[in-house]
């Protein structure tokens, strides 16, 4: 072996014992679970804590009556985020599918649940299933995060 070629294996040797010392506290700090890690991330699993849209909140109302003229609806929603630095916007679908009232709380003055109302008309809407949506947003250290809730109905019958 020349001198050369011996150089050569004693720096790469030291560069391999390097990264291996440099390698080992990243590795330290790792969940040891078979899944997590790239193969986990490809397979649906993560380390974060992943959950359902139904685990945010949720709103629901009661099935009545279309009475004549403008009259309030009642509806509830509840809200559940990893903060407490929330909005929730809540939009009220007819049978055709058009927006016919909406709503808007916020963290800073409303609570997490509470019983509210939509006000529309009865000459401008159709009797039949409504659909409540409900768009919530909350805010942390990482910014806004967004996510639709389950969309609840209910039914208002002519009298």
């Amino acid at each position: 072996m020349t001198s050369v070629t011996r150089l050569r294996t004693l720096l790469a040797a030291a560069l391999v014992a390097a990264i291996v010392v440099t390698a080992v506290p990243a590795l330290a700090g790792q969940p040891t679970d078979p899944v997590s890690g790239l193969v986990g991330e490809l397979a649906g699993h993560s380390s974060h804590e992943r959950r359902d849209r139904a685990d945010y909140g949720h709103t629901s109302a009661p099935d009545g009556t279309l009475r004549r003229g403008c009259n309030n609806y009642p509806y509830r929603y509840v809200v559940s985020t990893p903060t407490g630095d929330w909005s929730l916007e809540t939009f009220l679908d007819d049978r055709t599918g058009e927006t016919v009232a909406s709503g808007a709380y916020w963290s800073d003055g409303d609570p997490k649940r509470d019983r509210v109302h939509f006000r529309f008309c009865r000459y401008s809407t159709y009797a039949g299933r409504f659909t409540i949506r409900a768009k919530l947003l909350w805010y942390n250290d990482q910014g806004e995060h967004k996510v639709w809730l389950k969309p609840s109905h209910f039914r208002l019958r002519r009298p």
